[in-house]
């Protein structure tokens, strides 16, 4: 008994053993270098079958061409892996990857046909991910399932087509993303709708034909989005530019031609540029904005080199007004300034109409429409002249408000028209509130002062005359009357009966 003891413990020291002495990666290939907590490989062929014996204590991997055809959670022992990049190597299948500590992972450029479902469920820290170029052609919709925490997501150039509405469902830090590919033609309803935090997003190369609002959302934080290589695009919603507004580059090179160029671009404030080299706008009547918003002296278009082929051609179509932007509603202080933008194009140029509470109408451009054409600039209902000194407006037909006041409260409508048709819309105008509530708070401790005052006063003047008279009666007291002092003698008291 004593013996087989002595042999089970002479085994199990010799495993324990060989398994700290175990020749990781660096002992066996001269082309892997360990340094710190790093492991380098390149060009690498690792006879390890399928594991990779890593130093203890190991946190980044880098491999690049090291061949490979299944990777998964028994693929690596020791480590504690926090970043992996593993490029160029040949790599088919990604199974589940137990890393509790994974903030960061490359598999870029291998032939990655299938993600198992569950292949980041346990890597609950990851922050960055990059599947490009491989030959994924099914997205899971439990993917990304529990990777809250990821911030950067590149899935380009693969052959998936299409895009599911739970894919990023879970992705609410999502910051970057990048998903082109030329088979990628369908976007789902609500596809990135919950992406509120999104700042990149890039779909180039792809073969989208119609980009719609519906599959994205509201984008309050994106900046930049790239479209280059969408040689199919052929309309962008306006409402997916208008919820983006904080938009700073919209990049559409080598697009061909784009029909409907969405006019919500000029209520981009932050815009830095727009990029159109090699893709052409068609010359219709609903992209004539475009022609006043490029000669803009704000404007930065890149690389549109056929404008003047496009306003040429433009310049003979017939076509009746369109408001393509407004405020769509203004709050201005009382006794501040404040103008009210009605941007439209026609040709030719249409005549602009304001319709402001209390039954003034101004008139700009009134020789485009023969109708308004011996109208005062300025009347009221009885088309009486009128001088108005708090509000104007200019050639471009917007209105101008010089001075703020209650009078000005309410529904501007804003009506263009020329020979060949008309269009409006109304601007809601309102008072700061703040301003009111302010006023309403300084009363208020306005009221409360004077009170306390008051009260005050009226305290102090009772206690000055209290003491007066508590003054005068000591002095009293101090020289007493004889009535006084005869109330204070003692009556005399005479027995019953005397």
């Amino acid at each position: 008994m004593d013996s087989l003891t002595i042999i089970l413990t002479t085994i199990i020291l010799h495993k324990l053993i060989n398994a700290e002495d175990a020749a990781t990666v660096c002992d066996n290939d001269s082309t892997c270098k360990c340094v710190n907590n790093t492991v380098l490989c390149t060009n690498a062929t690792l006879d390890q079958d399928g594991v990779f014996v890593l130093p203890n204590g190991t946190e980044i991997l880098h491999f690049n061409n090291v061949p490979i055809k299944v990777v998964n959670n028994s693929t690596f022992t020791n480590g504690k892996l926090q970043k992996i990049t593993w490029v160029a190597s040949k790599i088919k299948l990604v199974e589940a990857l137990n890393h509790n500590d994974l903030k960061y992972l490359d598999l870029s450029r291998n032939n990655i046909f299938k993600l198992s479902n569950d292949v980041f469920h346990n890597c609950l820290l990851l922050e960055y991910v990059d599947l490009s170029d491989n030959q994924l052609n099914i997205l899971s919709d439990d993917l990304f399932l529990y990777t809250s925490s990821l911030k950067t997501i590149n899935l380009e150039k693969n052959i998936f087509n299409s895009i599911s509405k739970n894919l990023f469902k879970y992705t609410i830090n999502l910051k970057n993303l990048s998903i082109g590919n030329p088979n990628l033609t369908f976007l789902d309803e609500n596809a990135m709708t919950n992406l509120n935090k999104l700042e990149y997003l890039s779909i180039e190369n792809c073969g989208i034909k119609n980009l719609n609002q519906s599959s994205f959302g509201v984008h309050r934080y994106l900046n930049s989005i790239l479209l280059n290589n969408c040689t199919h695009l052929t309309s962008i919603d306006n409402n997916f530019i208008d919820s983006s507004l904080n938009l700073k580059i919209i990049e559409l090179n080598n697009c061909g031609t784009i029909e409907i160029l969405p006019p919500s671009i000029v209520s981009l404030k932050n815009l830095q540029y727009l990029q159109m080299s090699n893709t052409q706008i068609q010359p219709n009547c609903q992209n004539g904005w475009f022609s006043q918003w490029f000669n803009n002296e704000t404007t930065t278009v890149v690389g549109y080199e056929n404008y003047s082929n496009f306003i040429e051609t433009l310049n003979e179509k017939n076509c009746p007004p369109k408001i393509y932007y407004t405020n769509s509603r203004i709050t201005l202080q009382l006794t501040k300034k404040g103008i009210i933008n009605c941007m439209a194009y026609g040709n030719p140029l249409p005549a602009f109409t304001w319709l402001v509470p209390g039954g003034l109408t101004f008139h700009e451009n009134k020789q485009a429409d023969m109708d308004i054409v011996h109208h005062p600039n300025i009347h009221n209902w009885d088309l009486n002249q009128i001088v108005s000194q708090s509000l104007l407006t200019d050639k471009n037909g917007s209105l101008h408000i010089l001075r703020m006041l209650r009078t000005h409260i309410g529904n501007y409508t804003c009506y263009v028209s020329n020979k060949y048709g008309n269009s409006s819309k109304t601007v809601e105008v309102h008072l700061d509130s703040e301003v009111f509530f302010n006023i309403k708070i300084n009363a208020l401790l306005l009221g409360i002062s004077s009170a306390l005052g008051f009260l005050m006063l009226t305290i102090l003047c009772c206690a000055f005359k209290l003491l007066l008279i508590r003054l005068n009666c000591m002095k009293k007291r101090n020289q007493p009357t004889e009535t006084e002092m005869g109330s204070t003698e003692k009556p005399k008291m005479f027995p019953e009966n005397v």
